[in-house]
This record gives C-alpha cells, structure tokens and sequence, in this order.
C-alpha cells in the first residue's frame, strides 16, 4: 500500500491505513497482560519446586553412593540434569534477548517494568514494559536469519526430550538397575509411560508460508506476555519430565539395598497450571518404597488411594492462584510403628484466556473471505472448537488456528465468534468471545482506463483508454476488484450534436468512433453504471460527467 508510483502524501495515507489496522487488529486489553504475568509467575514457581524436588532425589541417591543401584541411579539422573540445563539456558537467553529488545536495547532489566504496583506476584517477575507488543518476538522467531531463532528452539526441545528419554532407556538395560527380567521389563514399561505422557513436544509440521505452525501459533501470533508464558511451561515441562525419569531411577533401586531413611516423598504431576475447572492430577509415591510393606498417603490430613505404592490424587480447583497441599507418608517399620515422611506440593490455577483477532478490522465485509486467526494458551489448536453467531456468517478452516469468516450476503449487523476448548480430562470449556460488525463493501469509483472524473478530462488521453475500470480505492483488503458490466454513454459535441449508447461489458471501443468526433468544450455523460463485486450482487453507480480539455 505504501509503495509503487505514489505521491509523498498518499504513501503517508496508506501507511495510515496500515498502522491503524495493526491497532485495530491487535489490541490485547490490560487485563490479559496481568493475566499473563500472573500465569508466567505460577509457572516459574512451580518450576523451582521441581528444581528443589530434583535436588532432594539427586542428594538422596548421593548418600548412599555404596550402593551400585544408587550410584548407577545417580549417573543416570546428573545426565538428565545436564540436558534439561541446557534446554532451561536457551530459554533464559531468549528471554533476555527479548527483553534487551523491547527495553532499551542495551540491559534487559528495562524489558520490566520498574514500579512497585507492576510486582503483581510478591517476590514474582514483574509486569513486561511492552506485554502486548506483537512484532519484536514475531522479527526474533520468525523473520531473522529467515527464522533460525524459531526453528533452533523448536528442534532443541524435541532434541531434549528425545536425549532425556533415551538416558532413561539405556537405564532401564543397566543391570545395577534391572538385576533381573522382571525388573527389565518394569523399567522398560514405566520409561514408555513416561515417553507417552510428557507434554514436551513441538509440533515440526510447516504451514502454508513455510513456518513451523508451532513457531507461528505461539511465539509468532501471541502477545509477547504470552510468548514469556509460553518459554516458562517449555522449561516447566523439560523439568517435569526430568522428575518423572529422576522419580523412575530411585524406585528402580533395591529396597535391600536403598534404606527407608534415604528416601524422599516425591509428587509427580502430569502439569503444574491447569485452567480453572480443570481437573489436576498428581501422582504420590516414595521412591524406592517396599512393594511387600503397605504404606498409607494422606493429603492435608486425608487419606487417598494407593496403587502398588503410589497415591492417586485428584482435585478440580475452580478458583484462580497458587493451590498448596500437604503430604503424609506413613511407612511401616520392621520393629513395629510407623516411619512418618512429610512433603508439600503446589500447582497453579489459570483462567483460560482465548485470543481471537481479526487480521484485517474487527469487521467483516459481506462477499469477502475475512481471514481471523484464534489461539488459547496451553491447548493445542485441534482441540479448539470455533463458532460464528449471527449474521449469517460462515467459517472456513485455513490452517491451524486461522479461518475465512464468509458471508454470502448480509443478514444482520454483527457477529460474535465463541471459542470452546476440549480439556485434557474430556470437558469442554468455554475460552471467550469477540463482537465483529457486519458491512457490506463501499461502492468503488467510475473511471475511465486510470482516468476520474474530478474535473476536466483531457480529449487526448481519454481517447487512449481502452476500458472502463471501477477501482476500490484505500480499501483496507488488498485485492478486491470489481468489474464494469454496463454502462449508457451520452455526448454533447459542437460538430456531431447530441449523441448516446448503451454498452454491454467494459469496453470503450463502441463510443470510440463518437469519442473522435469531439473537441475541447464538448460534454461527455456516463449513465446507468452497473458494476459487479466479489459478492456477485449488481450494484449501480452514480452518474458521472466531464467537460473535455484539449
């Protein structure tokens, strides 16, 4: 729009036009920034307490280095330790580079905002200087160095997870570890479990433009406060994995040999943040525990079920905020008693946040395919459900997360797209809404080849034109045509008097031969124009008319 033959004034115009679409179509209200730095905290809480509960495994498995299993568990758990390290130093570089970005380009300190009332979350990140900001992280992943950012984040997670998961199956073949078939065969099982139920992936698959639909969907088309929330649950993720395999190695050690007083009580959960009404779930266990001893779990004083020595906890937490709960392991004693071991666990609850943007206007044009793009935070766009209320609007998939918003004809004034989400344990769930107006598009201007009608048309180079034309101008959808299907044609000449035609079609070649009886100060008149659009409905124009210059 801002470029080609242009004059200085009309490129400003046009650029106009384009900064106010991008407004228009981007607006992220305050409410979801805070929102999304209020899910980026809980996310990074919730990673350090994994971090912590790696720690108590790692040290547990350490005071009993005497021990092959221990010390074979141990070796195993430091190679996972250093490439989820190297997955979680990506990130903090990303996120720094980012914040260097939309600060002042030199410290990333000033990517957040300094003021006390921006610490939503006591001893928390606070807010982002720019949280709503679309283009910087879009430049970061996707356009420089023809998106290596993107991709080379995309592949190392895929990488970790991939590395992770054979650490853990060249354990479960060690035989400090699996002395025997049976114990092979429990190793190797609980590993696939393990492989089957880790949430760090990245979906490879490239869209339309060639972009990995991973890479657009959430760190091309997301607020850069969602792109932050986004870069926590790829590390809280790799850090869950890496308790589910560091969990699996110190069950995997004797209970001969691994004493209960080493032991540790560990919460595994398949998430740390659930959407509201979404069911959280954790599984209990203590490591190394003695299959031939029946221990009992309670949670904040109650007891729940335990499955061959691991506790099945469930909850639905229907409030927002960090959830804390207290565990009890009671082990029995050789001697007689109980050997009381005691944890505490936390998970977050969000409220679900739907982003649904128009990529032109928060308008859609009658006869136009109205492109929208519609992502939720944490749900994997096949699971998103999308629909169109009123004004006879209808929607047609355009990848993932994008569609046409088609309207046939007008049938009514607005239209409310709703976004559902399917939920992991089967519900689905309500994720927002947004109100679009219904227009029909502005009737285009009559002209004759490049030439219009605002004042005197030169005889010369209207007798060069071939066509009539009937351009949209400074339409904010590029490429919109119509075309000229009829018109009636009148002349007032000096010479040849008081002439008219009725033309079929656009051509001018059926009033050329009047056209060349003309001379400057003769009157030329356009009639009945009748024009045809993209939503194939005939419109008429308004009359024109000229008085012809040399």
């Amino acid at each position: 729009m801002a470029g080609g033959k242009l004059s200085a004034r009309q490129k400003m115009i046009n650029m106009m036009y384009l900064v106010l679409t991008a407004l228009l179509a981007l607006n992220v209200s305050k409410e979801i920034i805070k929102a999304f730095n209020l899910i980026e905290n809980s996310l990074d809480k919730s990673t350090s307490n994994i971090i912590q509960a790696n720690g108590q495994i790692l040290q547990a498995l350490s005071k009993d280095a005497e021990n092959p299993g221990a010390k074979a568990a141990k070796k195993y758990a430091e190679e996972v330790a250093a490439i989820a390290d190297v997955l979680a130093n990506r990130l903090g570089t990303i996120k720094n580079d980012l914040l260097t970005l939309t600060g002042d380009g030199k410290d990333p300190k000033t990517g957040r905002k300094q003021e006390p009332e921006a610490i939503l979350v006591p001893g928390g990140v606070p807010e982002l200087t720019q949280g709503d900001n679309m283009e910087v992280h879009a430049n970061y992943f996707v356009v420089k160095d023809q998106g290596k950012n993107g991709k080379d984040l995309l592949k190392l997670i895929n990488d970790t997870r991939t590395q992770m998961l054979n650490v853990l199956n060249k354990a479960a073949n060690d035989p400090a570890l699996g002395k025997d078939e049976e114990s092979k065969k429990f190793l190797k099982a609980e590993a696939e479990k393990i492989g089957t139920k880790t949430t760090l992936y990245a979906e490879e698959k490239l869209n339309a433009n060639g972009i990995p639909e991973w890479v657009s969907m959430y760190l091309e088309h997301s607020p850069l406060g969602g792109v932050f929330v986004m870069l926590s649950k790829v590390e809280n993720d790799a850090r869950t994995l890496q308790k589910e395999i560091n969990t699996l190695l110190a069950q995997s050690v004797n209970a001969t040999d691994f004493k209960f007083d080493k032991t540790i009580a560990v919460v595994s959960a398949k998430t740390g943040a659930v959407l509201t009404n979404q069911t959280y779930e954790a599984d209990i266990l203590l490591a190394a525990y003695d299959s031939r001893k029946q221990m009992t779990i309670t949670v904040n004083g109650r007891p729940i079920e335990v499955v061959d020595g691991v506790g099945k906890y469930k909850v639905t937490s229907a409030t927002p905020g960090g959830q804390k709960y207290k565990v009890n392991i009671a082990v029995p004693k050789g001697g007689g008693g109980f050997q009381n071991i005691e944890t505490e666990a936390e998970y977050s609850v969000f409220a679900p946040q739907a982003a649904i943007s128009a990529d032109e206007l928060n308008v859609f044009y009658v006869g136009l395919p109205n492109p929208i793009s519609i992502s939720v935070g944490g749900v994997d766009p096949k699971n998103v459900m999308v629909q169109a209320v009123g004004g006879g609007v209808n929607l047609k998939p355009n990848g993932a997360g994008k569609y046409f918003a088609l309207l046939p004809t007008r049938n009514g004034n607005e239209c409310i797209i709703k976004v559902q989400a399917k939920l992991p344990d089967g519900r689905t769930v309500s994720m927002g809404e947004k109100k679009f107006k219904i227009r029909n598009v502005p009737k285009p201007t009559f002209k004759l080849g490049g030439i219009g009608f605002a004042g005197n048309i030169s005889l010369s180079g209207l007798r060069i034109q071939s066509e009539a034309t009937a351009p949209l101008e400074n339409f904010v959808y590029d490429g919109v045509k119509y075309n000229v299907v009829s018109f009636k044609f009148s002349c007032i000449g000096r010479t040849i008097g008081y002439k008219e035609q009725m033309v079929n079609g656009k051509s001018l070649g059926p009033i050329q031969g009047y056209l060349s009886g003309l001379k400057a100060g003769d009157k030329i008149f356009f009639e009945q124009i009748r024009v045809v659009g993209p939503d194939n409905v005939p419109k008429f124009l308004d009359n024109v008319s000229a008085t012809l210059d040399k």
